[in-house]
């Protein structure tokens, strides 16, 4: 009697996982594949994000003028609570974005989003672009969006804002800097011409020049002009 019950339990235990996985089983949409992490997400709530996820990738795709060119879908991994402690992030060199249920920023998306769509026609830019680009498709020109003062930039240069990544101090500063320059871009020699970035040949301040018609030393020297509208 005891080894029936045994033998009932595995089989319920069985068929429980069984049906736990069929739950869960992924979701793919024209860009993405979408995963659930764990128990307990319901297939309805893969199809929400399925639309959330397609919406967003149009967004960024209009603005940057080109979809995602790698072979295979970008993955969506979903998670009750958030994996390492946050809502949303992304792995851009994996084509893979980490969100949870209920916590999906919509602007938030479309800066990981970003992030991946360029990261391999776009794979030698410098990190103020590609987070300056992302910030400009999460929010939009920054002249229009942000009326604030620009913390100050003493002898600013590339390298020196490259460098504030990463430092605890001026890491958040360095997204404002960097978001002000694209937007200045952008806004001055026309968003039509950000798709030809892609495309161009050689090292990225070549593919800059022949995109926009402007060298990076040119707007290196309009920097404090570029910072000063905003105050």
């Amino acid at each position: 009697m005891k080894r029936y019950a045994f033998y009932v339990g595995i089989v319920c235990c069985v068929m429980l996982f069984a049906g736990t996985a069929a739950a869960v089983s992924p979701v793919e949409t024209v860009h993405f594949r979408i995963v659930a992490e764990g128990p307990g997400i319901k297939p309805s709530e893969l199809k929400e994000i399925d639309q959330q996820v397609e919406g967003a990738y149009n967004q960024v795709s209009d603005v940057l003028g080109i979809g995602y060119t790698n072979s295979g879908k970008i993955e969506v991994r979903v998670y009750v609570t958030p994996e390492k402690g946050r809502a949303l992030r992304a792995a851009a060199s994996a084509a893979t974005i980490f969100v949870t249920l209920g916590k999906i920023d919509e602007g938030t998306l479309k800066h990981e989003i970003t992030h991946i769509v360029i990261a391999k026609p776009l794979s030698t830019a410098p990190r103020w672009f590609e987070e300056g680009l992302a910030m400009y498709v999460q929010y939009g020109s920054m002249r229009r969006m942000y009326n604030k003062a620009l913390p100050p930039f003493k002898d600013f240069s590339f390298t020196r804002l490259e460098a504030k990544f990463g430092a605890d101090r001026t890491e958040q500063d360095s997204y404002l800097y960097a978001w002000a320059i694209v937007s200045h871009v952008i806004d001055a020699y026309g968003r039509d011409k950000l798709k030809d970035i892609f495309i161009e040949h050689g090292s990225f301040s070549d593919k800059f020049s022949k995109a926009f018609g402007a060298d990076l030393r040119l707007i290196e020297k309009q920097s404090g002009e570029i910072f000063a509208v905003y105050k």
